[in-house]
């Protein structure tokens, strides 16, 4: 596979590829080498150098030159400009490589033609208020569930079912990961139950107190800091006092996970999905 650009908005996709394939060609990207840092320093009389006081990571930009090849570009080209024109995410795909990156900004300056009506080229700047990627697809993690295994007819010994409470999930990006965790109740419960999901590596924990109704689903957004259940709306103010959204991250490396329910049903599950993040997408 050689490499392909795809940027999606609600407004539609636009594909761009290398190698000479396609209608949208690459002709030229810059923009997806390391994370690039603004610092701050102070310089003292009498004292050579300076000394760096902090630093912060810039907004990243993508340049993309393409060229429209293409039997009839004006019946393409206003779509593909009408995308562009809205901010979206742009998927980078290569041999080795599979990121995404939220764009904010998207400049597109005028079309030169080429070939009338069948060539043109045009630039295209990508600007990313984060300027870290992350993994083409989100990796999902069971944190509870339980699965039956036995069949009819069966036979001893056998396994009657297989439980699943709690995972390790490795992070192998360069940075922080706020996860989004899921949980479904298939049934409604009596009354409040306390489910804490916690974060062994970390010492930080989730602590919801909340009776579920019949086929609630309840999805706790780290990273946008609120909870919402399908049935009832915003859960936030279920959460136990000494919980922090802001503090569930996983780190670099290996995150025990642990889940302590209550009194909850058969068919109840939790997962747990994220996405590393990476400061670079180089294609070599």
């Amino acid at each position: 596979m050689s490499l392909t650009l795809t940027y999606k908005n609600d407004i539609g996709t636009v594909t761009m590829s290398g190698g000479g394939r396609g209608d949208v060609r690459i002709c030229s990207l810059e923009g997806l080498g390391p994370v690039s840092n603004e610092y701050i320093v102070a310089v003292y009389s009498g004292h050579n150098g300076q000394s760096t006081i902090s630093s912060r990571a810039l907004a990243r930009s993508i340049t993309v030159a393409l060229e429209i090849i293409s039997e009839n570009i004006s019946s393409i080209m206003p779509k593909i400009l009408r995308v562009l024109s809205r901010s979206g995410t742009l998927y980078i795909n290569d041999y080795n490589v599979d990121r995404k990156i939220e764009c904010s900004q998207v400049q597109v300056p005028d079309v030169t033609r080429v070939l009338k009506g069948k060539i043109s080229t045009f630039a295209v700047q990508f600007v990313c208020d984060n300027p870290y990627f992350e993994d083409g697809e989100n990796t999902v993690v069971p944190l509870y569930k339980r699965t039956k295994l036995l069949s009819n007819p069966f036979t001893m010994p056998c396994m009657f079912g297989e439980i699943v409470t709690g995972a390790e999930i490795e992070i192998l990006g360069i940075d922080d990961v706020e996860p989004v965790i899921t949980m479904y109740y298939p049934d409604a419960l009596g009354g409040v139950e306390n489910i804490t999901i916690a974060n062994e590596t970390t010492g930080k924990s989730i602590c919801l107190n909340y009776a579920p109704q019949v086929d609630d689903t309840v999805v706790i957004d780290v990273k946008k800091r609120n909870i919402t259940s399908s049935k009832a709306g915003n859960l936030i103010n279920y959460l136990s006092n000494d919980t922090f959204l802001g503090d569930f991250v996983l780190k670099g490396g290996i995150n025990i996970i642990s889940v302590d329910l209550g009194d909850v049903t058969s068919g109840f599950t939790v997962e747990c999905r994220y996405s590393n993040r990476y400061m670079e997408a180089v294609i070599v």
